[in-house]
C-alpha cells in the first residue's frame, strides 16, 4: 500500500476517533478498508 495512502488514513483514523468510537486497532481499521467493508 502506498505511503501516502497510509498517512491519510491514519489521519483520517485519528480525526474520527476510530479507537475510542469502534474500539478497532488502525491495523484493523486498514483491512476493513482494504476489504470494502469499512462504514463510519
Amino acid at each position: 500500500m502506498e505511503e501516502r495512502l497510509i498517512e491519510s488514513l491514519g489521519q483520517y483514523f485519528v480525526y474520527h476517533k476510530i479507537r475510542e468510537r469502534y474500539g478497532l486497532t488502525f491495523e484493523q481499521f486498514i483491512e476493513k478498508w482494504e476489504r470494502g467493508v469499512w462504514k463510519a
